[in-house]
């Protein structure tokens, strides 16, 4: 009779087992699959209370449950850290990655009082992953002996597919965010290279950076003399009215984490920076781990491009490789910028034509990008999701197009034809040939200038005619394009028109789109520069010189 109550038993919870599996395997959020996990677990056996603690650092940190607790909308887990190894029951369990059955809490000298709980006995198994122990699983009953080595057994099954699920859930994150940090790095190198006020450039990269990712801070110092000097920042921090970095400067080679990186010019993680003594507290700052690299110019440190995280063990490999490949392509533009500000005319275009080859290191990274794009559509393929190898080779194919018209753009810049020679109309003829026309967009052209104007002139309007046409063939997914150089009242009006997407004059007054550059041009002829756009309805560029 016991034999066949034992194998019922087994039956209820072999079933059970595939129950839980079943449901818990298809959920790829990490905080979707522990809220289901515990409802589950505590609904199936009517549990007092049921919570998953994850480790972060040196504490396990609970952050969901269920149970009769959990349901009073007043509740609030305390403690909800526990130190592993040193506190409670859950702590001497995430240290030794050994179950805990306690008939009796009361006699147990680990066991640590839950706020509010009427607690009397207790199991508390680990939840592990690759042999590394990264959380518990705690049940817990408000009877006495309430639980035996069965329950045990069954606890730990649980706490076993938990660990598979959370790794699964994992991996598909990190997925995820390396596809989107490739992206947006592409995305922050076509932007970035048509820049050319190193204010400008240094907040439009942290913005983008921090919106994108949501680190919690992000700064960028530049190395002036002796000391990084710490200016342009983005993150809660910086969004506090009248906050700035204190301190805001720090010394090369002894101020903090940074001047250690500016220093060495080697990339540095902190996954905690409590344990990091080179740590430099920023007043305000809930920092707990930190990720620096140096930025470089010509083989040089310049500055350090910073971001941290209010959570412990926040950064990996891929947010390393990302934040390297920013720094590097900020290098590069930081570079360009400056040349453009110190450099007069001939040294300019000399300069410029050099840069060209580094600044095109984005067609490299847009190549990784389709490798990854390429690798994810294999893997997608082999678990036969359709719908996303559908979208990896839509990523692929843009990504390529995109390369080419980098390409096409690239050539030209090596070889430009030489202005003070050909004239202005002749550039913009071969210009509008060699690029746009290779890249598939529909060309009209026309120009009433008979005569030549001043170098000065067309060096200005040259200028901004390339920069209007680099945003048409990177940004405006154009199919048309109009170009038109015309006089009227000893005037020179240059025109360039796109069908394209175009954008919010208000909310992108600078947009990365080189505005700024295009209106100093046009204020150094003596003109003026209009621009008018709106979304879906294309954009007009319209610069006016007296001659």
């Amino acid at each position: 009779m016991r034999k066949s109550f034992l194998s019922e038993y087994e039956n209820i919870r072999l079933h059970i087992l595939a129950e839980v599996s079943q449901q818990i395997t298809s959920i790829l959020d990490i905080d979707e699959l522990l809220v289901r996990v515990v409802r589950l677990i505590q609904q199936t056996f009517n549990y007092y209370h049921v919570g998953i603690g994850l480790i972060e650092g040196d504490e396990v940190v609970y952050r969901v449950g269920a149970g009769v607790l959990w349901d009073d909308p007043m509740f609030q887990f305390k403690p909800a850290r526990l130190k592993v190894g040193s506190e409670g029951i859950t702590g001497w369990v995430a240290k030794t990655g050994e179950p805990a059955l306690i008939p009796d809490v009361a006699h147990d000298p680990r066991y640590v009082w839950m706020q509010g709980s009427q607690t009397h006995s207790e199991i508390t198994v680990p939840i592990s992953v690759k042999n590394q122990v990264i959380g518990v699983l705690d049940v817990q009953s408000d009877q006495l002996n309430d639980f035996d080595e069965s329950d045990v057994e069954l606890i730990s099954s649980m706490a076993n597919q938990t660990g598979v699920a959370i790794e699964n859930a994992r991996l598909f994150s990190m997925e995820q965010r390396r596809t989107e940090q490739f992206r947006v790095l592409t995305n922050v190198s076509q932007q970035i290279t048509s820049i050319l006020d190193i204010d400008d450039l240094l907040k439009q990269l942290v913005n983008l950076v921090q919106r994108t990712f949501g680190y919690y801070h992000i700064e960028i110092g530049m190395i002036e003399g002796d000391d990084i000097v710490f200016r342009v920042g983005a993150g809660e921090l910086w969004e506090q009215p009248g906050f700035a970095p204190n301190p805001s400067r720090l010394k090369v080679g002894q101020g903090g984490i940074a001047g250690w990186v500016a220093a060495t010019g080697k990339v540095f993680v902190s996954s905690d920076i409590c344990m990091e003594p080179r740590y430099v507290h920023v007043v305000g700052s809930r920092t707990q781990s930190e990720l620096t690299v140096p930025i470089l110019a010509k083989g040089q440190v310049i500055g350090v491009l910073d971001v941290e995280s209010d959570r412990v063990n926040a950064f990996d490999e891929t947010d390393v490789e990302l934040i390297s490949s920013l720094a590097n392509q900020l290098g590069v533009a930081i570079e360009n910028a400056r040349l453009y500000e110190n450099a007069k005319e001939a040294a300019v275009f000399e300069e410029r034509q050099r840069l060209a080859r580094e600044l095109h290191d984005s067609v490299t990274q847009s190549l990784y990008g389709i490798e990854l794009y390429s690798q994810a559509a294999l893997g997608n393929l082999s678990a036969g999701k359709l719908e996303q190898v559908d979208k990896n080779l839509k990523d692929i194919h843009e990504t390529s197009q995109e390369v080419l018209a980098e390409m096409r753009l690239l050539i030209y810049e090596l070889r430009p034809p030489v202005l003070e020679k050909e004239g202005l109309i002749a550039v913009l003829q071969a210009r509008l040939s060699a690029v746009e026309g290779r890249a598939g967009l529909k060309i009209k052209f026309k120009s009433e200038l008979t005569e030549r104007v001043s170098i000065a002139i067309e060096e200005g309007l040259c200028h901004i005619a390339q920069e209007a046409l680099n945003n048409i063939l990177k940004h405006a997914h154009a199919q048309n394009v109009s170009v038109s150089v015309g006089l009227k009242e000893g005037r020179i009006i240059l025109t360039i028109i796109d069908d394209g997407i175009g954008f919010d004059l208000e909310t992108n007054s600078h947009g990365g789109l080189g505005l700024a550059s295009m209106k100093e041009h046009a204020e150094a002829m003596g003109g003026k520069l209009s621009l008018f756009s709106q979304p879906n309805h294309g954009t007009e560029v319209k610069v006016e010189v007296e001659l």
